[in-house]
């Protein structure tokens, strides 16, 4: 489970669900020769393909994520997996959410307008003469 911290000045409004993309690719790697030379071009070859699937696979999980109306993935992940065949294969999920920002409460601007309420209730009632008791007496 993944959570935001309450600090952060952001909360999550929707949760719109788990959200997957897949992209598999062929495996330069996978029938190989015994040339030490093309092997060491097919590994440097594997390595740019899974560059280019890392990019691919995130563009497309964030396409999807723009799709349902979310603007995060929470507790996202992200593997590849070499199966042979099928080649390499890039997999990646999380959950999609709609995260926005939190409504900034000014305290001090509070309390200076909660003072101003109690001056003027209390000028309205007459209440202005602070130097008397309820009976008339002064106060030391």
């Amino acid at each position: 489970f993944s959570k935001l911290d309450g600090n952060s000045g952001y909360t999550v409004s929707h949760v719109f669900g788990f959200v997957e993309e897949l992209v598999v690719a062929d495996d330069p790697e996978f029938e190989w020769s015994d040339n030490f030379n093309q092997a060491r071009a097919s590994h440097e070859t594997r390595q740019t393909l899974m560059y280019l699937l890392d990019a691919k696979v995130r563009r497309r999980m964030c396409k999807k994520v723009l799709e349902m109306g979310g603007n995060a993935v929470l507790g996202y992940y992200q593997n590849f997996d070499m199966e042979g065949d099928s080649g390499l294969v890039a997999r990646t999920y999380g959950t999609c959410v709609l995260i926005e920002k939190k409504e900034t409460v000014d305290i001090a601007s509070d309390i200076a307008s909660s003072d101003q309420r109690m001056i003027k209730a209390a000028a309205a009632s007459g209440d202005d003469d602070d130097d008397d008791d309820d009976d008339g007496r002064a106060l030391v």
